[in-house]
């Protein structure tokens, strides 16, 4: 492999530890007052931040050892980009026309303005659980239980790791969603 052909197969990995980078460097200042025994809301993002970039680095490391040759699962964002410059030229894989869907796209983007809207005054569970269900049935799926399934199993789930592994303060609604809320709080062991 070219040198000019490392370069274009390593720069989606630099962009994207250098970006990694900075923002580890804006969660490095976060103001905040901090608790003892807790985490503060620097961990979370620095932690994910630190893997993204030490996954970029090994990647340029690997581009540049071994020429690129070995395609591996490790060539993920080469094949990001690589499809998407296919699916621009309007063909997909075997040379078919690729479907377009514009329609779904605007309601999922009608969706999540509702979403945000929304979760203020229904709290995050019950938002979410109708956020969910939503983007299941735009994607096509039609099994109610499944869709119910997931979507309560979805929120509850996230629930718990934002409020109780990550202290993340999520909305608890007004009344009388609020009640949800603090009744799966309590469940949940949250304070």
């Amino acid at each position: 492999m070219t040198g000019s052909a490392r370069f274009t197969t390593a720069l989606p990995y630099a962009l994207v530890g250098a970006g990694a980078g900075y923002l580890y460097y804006v969660a490095a200042n976060f103001q905040y007052q901090a608790r003892a025994g807790t985490l503060g809301p620097d961990f979370w993002p620095k932690a994910i931040l630190a893997l993204v970039i030490a996954v970029c680095a090994y990647e340029i490391i690997r581009i540049i050892v071994s020429g690129g040759r070995a395609h591996d699962a490790g060539d993920v964002l080469e094949d990001t980009v690589e499809d998407s410059a296919g699916k621009s030229a309007g063909v997909g894989p075997a040379g078919a026309p690729i479907e377009s869907h514009p329609w779904l796209l605007l309601a999922g983007m009608g969706a999540t303005l509702l979403y945000v809207a929304a979760v203020q005054k229904l709290g995050f569970f019950l938002a979410t659980v109708v956020y969910l269900a939503a983007f299941l049935v735009l994607g096509g799926y039609r099994r109610r239980g499944a869709i119910a399934a997931v979507s309560l199993v979805g929120a509850l789930i996230l629930m718990f790791i934002f409020m109780k592994l990550v202290y993340v303060s999520l909305p608890i609604g007004v009344e009388p969603f609020s009640r949800v809320t603090f009744l799966l709080m309590q469940l949940m062991g949250i304070r």
